[in-house]
């Protein structure tokens, strides 16, 4: 099993909007075949790591990261795969949250004779914690992202911001961009900074992701690489329901997506935003910018997880703070979060949070 969770992270960077799932078949304690999920459309794991088998799964043990899928979707169902193959035993990490399944393909597998065994291993489920969440809340993981320096300021109090942290930080920036598959910043960020917010320099393609941008008063340009490239990159600008009819007209015509969005305290409703990225199938969001947006996302207590990249440089009281917007009322409602790693990436230090809630467990559960 440890096996095929290793496999299961050659997709972390190619398999968004589908879970991450690695397969191994063995007989006898010997490993007679691998495979792992690589993208939306190619072989599930189970159907790879039997096809590199051969007839020698006839009578073999199938560990699995993921519950088989039962289903036609893009590939055939896999249950019916591994029966063919003659597998006698499956293994699986967690079943699938998805509600054509939870379960269906246990059932079945059993009541044609293949013995089955879940783990219901908490490792697994964090390794496809994306996925989980999206299936049980409807709404995408979202994954707070903030380059800073070491006393909190994310730019000049010109605003300039380029770049705080180095070029190995802004690498796994761009990884993080093709796990999550979607990635969203605010009006500010967009205008200030025309970013193109795609993932470039990885060695392996990620899918095209999705653009998001939060501009109550639509104030995107035509002439913005977001809208430049709208065509071969989605974007999304949720805007004021009221918004200028011309403004919207022309960023339309450029491929730009413009989704009216109802007003909370004068700000885009967030839970309406995240709703409706979870509708069109986006397991995960990475929130990039700026401040003031990332500050609201955890101050409403919708950051499922957090990673900082600190730099070693001090930028002093005048410079940008790093969650701009986030207000406290004091000690005892100051948000709380678990350290899960802490790590050196080149000359920079990233740590990644997630959220403290001690009536709620920090991965959801599949069972």
């Amino acid at each position: 099993m440890q096996r095929a969770r290793e496999l299961a992270e050659h997709g972390r960077y190619t398999v968004a909007p589908n879970p991450l799932v690695g397969a191994v078949v063995a007989r006898d304690g010997a490993v007679i075949g691998e495979g792992w999920h690589a993208r939306a459309g190619s072989d599930h794991a189970e159907v790879a790591a039997l096809e590199r088998s051969g007839s020698a799964a006839n009578g073999a043990e199938l560990y699995v990261t993921l519950e088989p899928c039962n289903h036609h979707g893009k590939t055939p169902p896999c249950t019916d795969t591994i029966l063919r193959a003659g597998i006698k035993r499956v293994v699986a990490g967690h079943l699938d949250p998805n509600p054509k399944m939870r379960g269906r393909s246990v059932d079945l597998l059993r009541e044609a004779g293949v013995e089955v065994e879940v783990l219901d291993d908490v490792s697994f489920e964090r390794q496809n914690e994306q996925f989980l969440h999206l299936m049980h809340t409807g709404r995408p993981f979202v994954h707070v992202k903030l380059a800073t320096t070491l006393d909190g300021r994310i730019a000049t109090s010109g605003g300039e911001s380029k770049w705080v942290t180095g070029e190995a930080a802004r690498r796994r920036a761009h990884e993080l961009r093709a796990e999550a598959g979607a990635v969203l910043v605010g009006a500010g960020t967009a205008r200030a900074d025309d970013p193109l917010l795609t993932p470039r320099g990885l060695s392996d393609d990620p899918p095209t992701i999705t653009r998001v941008v939060l501009d109550p008063r639509l104030t995107l340009h035509a002439d913005s690489q977001l809208a430049r490239t709208a065509y071969a990159y989605p974007v999304i600008v949720f805007a004021a329901e009221d918004s200028n009819g011309d403004q919207v007209e022309e960023l339309r015509a450029s491929g730009v997506e413009i989704v009216p969005a109802p007003l909370v305290n004068g700000e885009l409703d967030l839970i309406f935003v995240l709703e409706e990225l979870g509708r069109r199938g986006i397991r995960g969001v990475l929130i990039e910018g700026g401040g003031e947006t990332a500050g609201r996302f955890v101050g409403r207590g919708l950051a499922d997880k957090l990673t900082l990249f600190y730099a070693p440089k001090l930028l002093g009281a005048e410079g940008v703070p790093l969650m701009g917007s986030l207000k406290v009322a004091g000690m005892d409602a100051t948000p709380g979060f678990q350290v899960e790693t802490v790590e050196k990436i080149g000359e920079d230090v990233t740590m990644t949070l997630y959220p403290l809630d001690p009536e709620e467990d920090l991965v959801y559960r599949a069972g």
